[in-house]
Formats: C-alpha cells, structure tokens, sequence
C-alpha cells in the first residue's frame, strides 16, 4: 500500500506550508497576501492564534469578544466577503485539504468533499477548477488520484471531490466529509426560486455520520434568505455555533488594485457596498411572495384566444433589438378581475421594424388599435405602430409604478396569470428596493437577470384593471 500524502494528518495551516503539499502551488508560496485568510482558516478548525495581531482580527471580522472555538473548530462556518477577495480559490483549499487528509473507511464506502455553486457551469468552470489545479501541479497530490472527470476527482483512498450546482435533490443520499457552498447568498433555481434554505436542509444530513464541516462561503444579497439568517442569528454572538467571519474584499486580498476598488465605488455604490465591502444590502426585499403568484396562475394555460364580447389592454415592452426582447401582452376585466390573456416575445437580434409589423398583427387579432407602451424609443415606436395601423401611448407609469400597482392585485388573487414559465420566472426574480427620494423601485435582481415579460404582463394587468378608460387604449367594439 503506497504512503499518504498526509499520513499524520497535519493541520490545514501545516498542510497549506509545506512545500511539498499545497505550499507547492504559485498562489500559496507567499502567504504575506493571505495573513487574513490563514486567521480564519485557524478559528474554522480550532487552531492557536499565534499573536495579538490574530486574535484582533477574529474578534474584527466575528464580532465575538474571546477566541473559544470548541475542539475541532466549529462544524459549521460561514464567510461573508465581497468579490475578488480569494474565497473560491479557498473554498477550493478546504475540499482539498479535507479530500487527501480522510481516514479510508474500514467498509470502503466512498465519502465525498461536495463543491456546490450556483450553477454547473459555475461550479465546474471556477470552484472545481481551483480544487483541481493542486491535484495537476504537484507530484505529492497527483500520486493520490485514482480517475478525473469533467467535475469529479477520485482519490485512490474512497474519497471524491465533486461539484454539484444548487440542486438539492442532487446531494440526497450521499455521505460527505466536507460540504462547501460556494455563493449561498445567490443559490436559485432555473425557475428563479430560492434554494438556498433548501439546499442547507439538504447538505446537513449528508455530514450527520462523519462529523464532517459545512463551510458558506458568499458575497452578500439582500437581508432575506439563508446567507442573512446565519449572519443575524451568529455574527457577533460568543455562544453562537457558527462561526460567521464577516470582511470586505480588500481586507481578505490586500492586492486589490485601488484603480479597481475607486471604479466599483464609482460605477454602483450600493453594489460597491455588498460586493467590495462585504456588507448586506438595506432595503431589498422580494416584491412578490411565491406561494402568491403560483395562487393566481391558470395551471396550463398558455394563452386564451380572442373573445367577440371582451374588451381587451395591451402593453408593449420595445428593444431596439439587440440585447433585450421585444414582448407585447394582452389582458382584460372580468368583475374584479384582471386576467392576463396573450403574451408574444421577439428574442433578438431582429429588426424593431420588423417585429412591429409581427406585434400589430398580433394585437389586431384581440381588436386592438392601440397599444400603451414603455418610454424606450418612443418616437420610433409611434412612428411605426402608426404605419402598421397601431397608435403607440408612452406608458403614464413607470416599470416601478407598474409593478407596484400589480402587487395589490397578486396579494388579494385578484389577477390570473398564464402558466408562462419565463413570466412566472420573472415575476419570483422582482427585487424592491427603498428609493431615494421616498418611492419604492422595483427592478431584476441585476446582471444575468430579465423582466421584460413581466414588465409588458404588469402593463397590461394594471391597464385593464382600470375602472375607467386609460388614455392611449381603445378597443373596436
């Protein structure tokens, strides 16, 4: 049998020295950068504090006034820090150092260090990336490896380090050694649900039997979810079993660049505050319960035809048909009711002239002349509704206004929906945020992220709620 790499299973600081080991790698060989990461590698897993120095950033970056971690270090870890502050490339030390330091079990049952990212592309392309650099660079680990694939590495002694994206069906039944989620904050379906809390409740019994850590490490969100619930049930508490270590970017990786730090300041400085400074963003909510939307959804319903007696509402969402889609929505009243009838989308590149002949096609199919649409290009978009034989209204609401005056309408079940994945997809992904000068705003949760369905179906809801004509809509009769 040939000699483990760790055969007397040294410390994850002794193991991240060694030159041999992990001290082998380029990133690691000089550690002066990650004075603050090595601080809490040391309280994750119970270590001494070597000074003064230590023990004043534990009690900075934890709010916790002793250093007592319980022997072992603390099951349960979670790091809040902004980007580019060298947390995946940890994340990715922890899986490795848990991976090539486990005991074989007596009855030869794999265990696994679980990678979990947003998404399979995440996790493969960054967070399994950097757990398998150390595995391709240095001799001593590459000795360990018994096969690897596209998102698993097989060590020779049981254990596999895998990444999973933040499907919790995906972890059931497995039993790991270490379980890494690497940005909880932003775990989310493909249908746009939250699985964050899902994901915890899913990973936890994986490690019931082998005494093994949960690690978070995240850049922040908003004061929801699971992120923010660690954070305000541990961080600054001496009693609280998990430990939460909260710092911004530039004091995990002092090798920011300030030209870096100066632009992100400059360019956002609310998403300055939570992905530079590692703090949580005030006044963000999600505008729309889920369990409310899916109560006003017409369960497979895509579409409803045109009827000779209903008088019908549109709303356009323009694009100049090169990033976003151009959609236009249809809806109308029934008692108290507004219920949501056509919803058709253009995916670009196309051209906006093109697609406004498609949508006046479309809208005359529910006898409909008019359409009130979003302010984007609005004298373009008249001008060619027009010779379609459509008149185009700018919208008198904004999106915010829009989305606020539906949330009334979801909340008492007073709208009904189409079963459109992308609309209801959307609608969970509406994030409120307290304005400046005293309105709420309602947006996407930001990069990646689309509401134009939603905008256009809200449109078209809150037009045809409407107890009197709105100016801009008119129906044949």
């Amino acid at each position: 049998m040939r000699e483990r790499v760790t055969p007397n299973r040294l410390t994850i600081i002794e193991a991240l020295t060694h030159p041999q080991i992990f001290g082998a790698l380029p990133a690691f060989q000089n550690l002066e950068s990650w004075s603050s990461w090595l601080v809490f590698l040391k309280a994750t897993y119970g270590l001494d504090l070597a000074d003064a120095r230590e023990l004043d950033l534990y009690r900075k970056h934890t709010g916790r006034s002793v250093y007592a971690p319980p022997s072992g270090g603390f099951a349960e870890v979670v790091c809040i820090t902004g980007r580019q502050s060298g947390k995946t490339r940890i994340a990715g030390l922890i899986a490795d150092y848990e991976a090539v330091t486990a005991q074989p079990k007596a009855d030869k049952t794999e265990t696994y260090a679980l990678l979990l990212a947003q998404d399979q592309r995440s996790a493969i392309r960054a967070l399994f990336g950097y757990a398998k650099a150390p595995f391709e660079m240095v001799p001593a680990l590459q000795a360990e490896v018994f096969s690897v694939t596209a998102d698993t590495i097989k060590l020779a002694h049981g254990v596999n380090i895998c990444a999973y994206p933040c499907r919790p069906a995906a972890v059931r039944g497995l039993r790991a050694r270490v379980v890494i989620c690497d940005e909880l904050g932003f775990f989310t379906s493909t249908e746009n649900i939250p699985t964050d809390k899902e994901m915890l409740r899913a990973v936890r019994p994986t490690l019931a039997t082998t005494g093994g850590k949960l690690i978070v490490l995240s850049s922040p969100y908003g004061q929801n979810g699971a992120l923010w619930d660690l954070h305000r049930n541990n961080f600054c508490r001496d009693d609280a079993p998990v430990l939460v270590w909260q710092a911004s970017a530039p004091e995990m990786n002092p090798t920011l660049s300030t030209n870096y730090l100066e632009r992100m300041e400059a360019d956002d400085p609310e998403s300055y505050r939570a992905e530079v400074l590692g703090q949580f963003r005030s006044g963000v909510s999600t505008l729309l319960d889920l369990e409310a939307i899916q109560a006003c959804v017409a369960t497979g319903i895509r579409e409803r035809a045109p009827q000779a007696d209903v008088s019908y509402r549109s709303f356009t969402d323009p694009s100049g048909g090169r990033h976003d889609r151009f959609v236009v929505a249809v809806a109308h009243a029934e008692g108290a009711r507004t219920i949501l009838d056509a919803v058709r989308s253009w995916t670009p590149p196309f051209s906006p002239a093109s697609v406004i002949v498609d949508a006046c096609t479309f809208l005359k199919t529910y006898r409909l002349t008019t359409t009130t649409g979003d302010r984007y290009s609005a004298e373009f978009c008249a001008e060619q509704f027009k010779i379609n034989g459509v008149t185009f209204e700018p919208s008198e609401r904004n999106r915010s206004e829009l989305y606020l005056e539906l949330l009334p309408l979801v909340n008492s079940e007073r709208t009904v929906l189409l079963d459109h994945p992308e609309l209801l997809r959307e609608l969970r992904g509406l994030e409120r945020r307290r304005g400046g000068n005293g309105k709420d705003k309602v947006d996407h949760r930001g990069a990646g992220s689309r509401d134009d369905v939603a905008n256009a179906s809200s449109g078209a809801l809150v037009l045809a709620q409407a107890p009197q004509p709105v100016p801009g809509v008119y129906v044949f009769d």
